[in-house]
């Protein structure tokens, strides 16, 4: 048996190496599909399907909470609630609460911004992780005072100390104090979240633990299940906990959780994590397996061509002895040695792949590891290879086995002209391309639309000739309210002196770039209709100039003054949609609300003393629908600040100049995320441009293999009825005529393909509406302009063997035939 399949090896590499076009097209194919398969299976496999590298990862949870009414789904947890359930519940082996979060490594003159993580003791009890070197900080170090030691990760401890064991027990300064690393975590501990190259104590004050912040947010809260307690049965518990908790409070809180929607929840850490981006990975797996498809049917016709063309010899070989199941076995050797060098290309394609796909993974979820081509993708793509090899070998079998070899030598040779059935056959495959293309163009065209409805939203802002930039401060200007206030008087101060820079301002955060927290308040008039959702709003923390640098437009009152800034002032400027929602019909203008519950004085209601124009903040795509409040930063201690300047000079040359005043106002205070304000907008839709690229790219493809395909199929078509050609050239029909009726072929069959295509894209672009912007799955223009520009694909494809024919001498036809 090993030395028939060796010998049929060695006829198919002869075989293939003879037909150089084929065996090209074929492989290139192969490869680009098996490629793009296989680099987005890598993709979704690392994200959804491989478990996380811990001991019983399914019994990792994370419990969180949320407020459907106000249209938030997965809120963070805080200290409260992680006081009650390590207290109260009964589900869990521990609970852990954890924080990202940036720290400032270096001494005064040096420092260097890490990315790390504050977490409870009980995080390494949680994950089942044991320390490479040294041990873990315990639980009585989650304490003010006893919190100063520092747990490497493994990939920190080898780039910056080389693996050097005696870093334990050696001092490092972070956030300008001295803390003690006490331990180094493995690497499994990075799969965790892979941002993260330290840990250090979370420790808080009593106001922190106080049960009346149990609806604030800020912390993550993870647990491990005991054994035989399901997610169902947690979540249930952690349902009950709360209604304990409302059933106990005051009216106020019971009304806030009833208007809100406020509930506890529990899910696995993975899907939890995953969740966001799942439709897009489904979508994006799914283009790649149309691709794929269309690749193979693709490959099917090219070998279906060419072993109706090996009929004579085939036949030949029958005689003399060869049984149908012999040349079977030959075929789909042939097959599969094709697919597995396609197979063994793609795999080099993938792992190019791959480098893209991290590259915009790490933006959509930057805590997951890189994907990368392990042993069980690798399974997947040999897997892969042998099922397409089979699958595309097994249509030219069947043709053979139906095929009356007897007759093809009785017929000579014109045994090898194409029959009724595989014509109909490869028109059939060529029409199920068109189908499927026309469903990834479908897609594709969606998300092109959706990408520009987006970049035409109106910023509501200045964002030309605005450079912006992120500061971290240390400890030092964190330590006391004073500290806070003049660091931030002295930068504004000192950015006001850069020649160019025609004003300046303090935000909390970046225009567009997300993660703003959500307030609930209280009105003092409160109108709305019982039953109404508790009311809440983003709120933007920004300095006095704010609206002039960044050009926010004033649709009445005023924006923040520098008298503002005093102690007895308590007063908002809201956007248009709040000013909209709560109070319809009138000037918001002196419009009272609190963050929080009721003032007990009547004039410590803050009033409001501005409204402007909408301002996407949190991103155009923010879907909560919640509007924004703009409040001074005057109290508090941010750990970190953007700075906005409004200049005439270049971006370059002003964060040049900013980066030389900062260094003179403290060369400890570290800049990053720098540039112009149209850049960090055009950052902004990274997701959804990568999104659109990848599955516009899985469309092109498709339009290109269908093209090919339609070409194929028509140039092989022409070369079998050279003959009929050439007769009804004898009998009088023109140049035209014959052109006509090769494209008539092609645009029929494209034709057919695009009506089953239509009705498949507008029953799957339904389950697209979550990627969507602006535009609806059923968007006639896009279906029109996709039809339209297959149609002109499959026209131009079928010109060139439609020229061919027409061009066909009929005295020559009529010899050679």
């Amino acid at each position: 048996m090993l030395s028939v399949l060796v010998r049929d090896l060695r006829s198919a590499a002869r075989r293939l190496s003879r037909e150089k076009a084929v065996s090209a097209t074929a492989l290139v194919t192969l490869a680009l599909c098996i490629g793009a398969t296989t680099a987005i299976f890598s993709t979704v496999y690392s994200l959804m399907l491989k478990p996380l590298p811990f001991h019983e990862p399914e019994a990792i949870v994370e419990l969180y909470t949320s407020a459907s009414k106000a249209g938030l789904h997965h809120m963070p947890a805080n200290v409260p609630i992680y006081l009650d359930y390590s207290a109260n519940a009964r589900s869990y082996e521990s609970l852990a609460l954890w924080s990202f979060t940036f720290m400032l490594f270096g001494d005064d003159t040096s420092v260097v911004r890490v990315a790390g993580a504050r977490a409870t003791a009980e995080i390494f009890r949680t994950l089942r992780v044991q320390p490479l070197v040294g041990g873990f900080f315990t639980k009585e170090q989650n304490v003010p005072g006893a919190d100063k030691v520092v747990v490497l990760t493994q990939s920190y401890w080898k780039t910056e100390y080389d693996e050097d064991p005696a870093v334990i027990g050696r001092e490092i300064r972070i956030d300008g104090e001295a803390y003690t690393v006490v331990g180094v975590a493995p690497r499994v501990f990075e799969a965790f979240d892979a941002r993260v190259k330290y840990v250090v104590p979370l420790s808080w004050n009593e106001n922190q633990a106080n049960p009346r912040g149990r609806y604030g947010v800020g912390l993550q809260l993870f647990g491990r299940l005991l054994p035989g307690v399901g997610i169902g049965q947690a979540d249930a518990e952690a349902k009950t906990l709360e209604r304990v908790y409302v059933d106990a409070s005051p009216p106020p809180v019971k009304d806030f959780v009833e208007r809100s929607g406020m509930t506890m929840n529990v899910g696995g850490v993975q899907d939890q994590r995953v969740d966001p981006v799942r439709p897009t990975l489904l979508m994006l797996q799914g283009g790649a397996a149309f691709v794929l498809l269309i690749g193979c049917v693709n490959v099917a016709n090219l070998l279906l061509v060419r072993t109706n063309a090996r009929q004579s010899e085939l036949a030949i070989r029958a005689a003399l002895g060869a049984g149908r199941a012999s040349i079977a076995r030959q075929l789909l050797v042939e097959s599969l040695f094709l697919t597995s060098h396609g197979a063994a290309l793609g795999l080099g394609l993938a792992w190019g792949a791959l480098r893209v796909t991290n590259f915009y993974l790490a933006k959509m979820l930057p805590q997951s590891l890189p994907a990368s081509l392990d042993l069980r993708v690798l399974a997947f793509a040999v897997g892969l290879a042998l099922v397409v090899g089979v699958l595309i070998g097994l249509i030219p079998i069947f043709h053979v086995l139906r095929t009356n070899l007897a007759e093809v030598i009785q017929r000579g040779t014109r045994g090898s002209s194409a029959g009724r059935g595989v014509r109909l056959l490869s028109n059939g495959l060529v029409v199920g391309q068109v189908a499927v293309a026309i469903v990834l163009l479908t897609g594709a065209g969606l998300l092109v639309h959706s990408f520009m409805r987006a970049m035409q939203v109106d910023p509501g802002m200045r964002i030309d000739g605005v450079v912006t930039g992120r500061i971290a401060l240390p400890q030092a200007y964190r330590a006391s309210d004073e500290a806070a206030s003049g660091i931030r008087q002295r930068l504004l101060q000192g950015l006001r002196e850069i020649p160019g820079v025609e004003s300046v301002a303090l935000g909390a955060a970046t225009p567009f770039q997300g993660g703003l927290p959500i307030n609930a308040f209280t009105l003092a008039e409160d109108s709305l209709p019982p039953g109404s959702p508790q009311p809440g709003a983003f709120r933007v923390l920004v300095s006095p100039g704010y609206a002039e640098t960044l050009g926010l437009q004033l649709v009445e009152g005023r924006f923040y003054e520098e008298a503002d800034l005093a102690p007895q002032r308590n007063v908002f400027v809201v956007d248009e949609s709040f000013a909209k929602r709560f109070f319809p019909g009138q000037s918001a203008l002196g419009g009272r609300f609190s963050f929080g519950g009721r003032p007990e004085n009547d004039a410590d209601w803050p009033g409001i003393v501005g409204v402007v124009r909408d301002v996407p903040h949190n991103g155009v795509e923010e879907k909560s629908g919640n509007p924004f409040i703009y409040q001074l930063v005057k109290g508090g201690r941010p750990g970190g600040l953007t700075l906005f300047l409004h200049t005439s000079r270049s971006s370059a040359d002003t964060l040049l100049a900013m980066r030389e005043k900062l260094r003179s106002i403290d060369p400890s205070i570290p800049l990053f995320d720098t540039g112009s304000l149209r850049d960090a907008v055009g950052d902004s839709f990274d997701n959804r441009r990568a999104v659109m690229l990848l599955l516009a790219a899985f469309a092109g493809l498709a339009l290109f293999l269908s093209a090919l395909g339609i070409y194929g199929v028509l140039a092989y078509d022409v070369s079998q009825r050279t003959r009929e050609i050439g007769i009804r050239s004898a009998l009088g029909a023109s140049r035209g005529q014959v052109l006509s009726l090769v494209l008539l072929q092609g645009l029929v069959n494209t034709a057919i393909g695009l009506g089953i295509g239509l009705v498949g894209a507008f029953v799957l672009s339904r389950y697209m509406t979550a990627l969507l912007f602006g535009v609806k799955p059923t968007d006639p223009w896009v279906y029109v302009a996709v039809s339209l520009g297959l149609a002109v694909v499959a026209l131009v494809a079928g010109l060139l063997p439609a020229r061919r024919a027409s061009r066909i001498d009929p005295l020559v036809a009529l010899r050679d035939g």
